[in-house]
């Protein structure tokens, strides 16, 4: 049987939904506007920092993400990512880098 988890009495969905994992390996595809790029200007890396956090740091409320006096750049910096997890922050700036150089 695959792990099971249960949201927290105070989520919304606690009642009716829980999660699982899946066996089918899947590659998420992100819609939308594309994730800020950390090598352009500083606004733009603090966006980036922000995105990172927000997909890969777990979190239940958004203080958890980070003190209200940092900088999102100071929390991602200040965060223990996994290497596999820096390793996917990395391609994903890779992809943009592709999607820019197609836009050329």
């Amino acid at each position: 049987m695959l792990p099971r988890a249960k949201f927290t009495p105070q989520h919304a969905q606690f009642s009716t939904h829980i999660l699982c994992l899946c066996r089918k390996t899947v590659i998420p595809l992100l819609l939308g506007d594309a994730i800020p790029r950390p090598d352009r200007s500083v606004e733009e890396k603090e966006l980036h920092c922000r995105a990172m956090m927000l997909l890969f740091k777990p979190w239940q409320e958004f203080k958890d993400l980070k003190e209200d006096d940092n900088s999102w750049a100071d929390a991602f910096e200040r965060e223990a990512f996994s290497l596999r997890l820096l390793a996917i922050i990395r391609n994903m700036n890779v992809e943009n880098e592709c999607k820019d150089a197609c836009d050329t």
